[in-house]
């Protein structure tokens, strides 16, 4: 079995759900459901991967407070090894609040740990007895960010092969994605930030684009399913299509499914699409990033079933 290590982003997600209206400002929007739930880009990739059933570690920062605890506890009770977790009593663990209007998500953050989280205490020592290495959001780890072109060196020199998920970039420059490009194993990308990355007036064009970049460029489309470059040429994977209660975390777990398909299972690239598109679309039918728990089994019915 492969270990993977996942590297980035622990925080909460507050979950207001099912808003009468889109936020206006001065005026009060009622909701029909609150909770808080397990968030993070990283952290859910992390949680869908141990779920299928792979083995997966977290390397990241808490705070010392009750939401670095509710996080701890709920990555160990998914499976995730969270020992390479640090924790800080400078800094709260990070929040996001999702307000979820029909299909719609809107969310507001307050960092925290997220951006303080620098890894330079990443040595070859911690990445040692680990085949895989997963970044996930960096462009809002702003000091993380700087050490990640040091870290795929690290990694590549451990034999380890490494995957990325940028999330979007605020500013649009896209800074250090040429430098990461053609250490990567696997690139992780949406549909607006592969054109945005590109400037391509279309998503097939763009893929081909990334792919002369890097190893292997995945996008992800939602409704309109995912796509990779491979042997000459471009490999579509139509979505399933299901009754979407939380987009939260889809694309997470479809890089969990494609990583997991690719590793644990074998399967070609186009095969793993599957997979990762089943894996994506099995948690969108649930409220939060880790509530479906998708075990392997579990997709392989989905997919009999859609």
């Amino acid at each position: 079995m492969k270990k993977v290590l996942v590297a980035g982003d622990i925080n909460v997600d507050v979950m207001m759900g099912g808003l009468q209206s889109l936020p206006v400002v001065d005026k009060e929007v009622m909701c029909e459901s609150y909770d808080v739930v397990m968030g993070s880009s990283a952290v859910i990739c992390a949680a869908a991967y141990a779920s299928l059933g792979g083995s997966a570690s977290f390397l990241g920062l808490a705070g010392n407070d009750d939401y670095g605890n509710f996080m701890l506890k709920g990555m160990k009770e998914l499976g995730i090894h969270t020992d390479r977790v640090l924790r800080t009593d400078k800094f709260r663990t990070g929040v996001t609040v999702n307000m979820i209007f029909g299909n719609t998500r809107t969310q507001v953050t307050y960092p925290g740990t997220i951006t303080e989280f620098d890894g330079r205490d990443i040595t070859a020592e911690t990445l040692s007895g680990f085949d895989h290495i997963h970044f996930a959001g960096p462009y809002q780890q702003t000091k993380l960010r700087p050490e990640i072109t040091r870290l795929l060196k690290l990694a590549a020199a451990q034999k380890m092969t490494s995957s990325l998920d940028p999330q979007w970039d605020m500013t649009e420059k896209w800074d250090y994605m040429d430098q990461w490009l053609p250490l990567l194993t696997y690139l992780f990308v949406n549909e607006g930030e592969a054109l945005s990355m590109t400037k391509a007036a279309s998503l097939e064009e763009a893929c081909k684009t990334l792919q002369s970049k890097t190893h292997c460029a995945v996008l992800k489309a939602g409704k309109d399913g995912s796509m990779v470059f491979a042997d000459g040429k471009i490999h579509h994977v139509a979505a399933r299509s299901v009754k979407v209660v939380d987009t939260t975390g889809a694309g997470d777990c479809f890089d969990a499914g494609f990583l997991f398909g690719t590793f644990e299972k074998k399967l070609p690239v186009q095969e793993a699409l599957k997979i990762g598109n089943a894996t994506g679309s099995r948690s969108c039918m649930f409220g939060g990033g880790v509530a479906h728990r998708s075990t392997y089994d579990d997709i392989v019915k989905f997919l009999a079933q859609h």
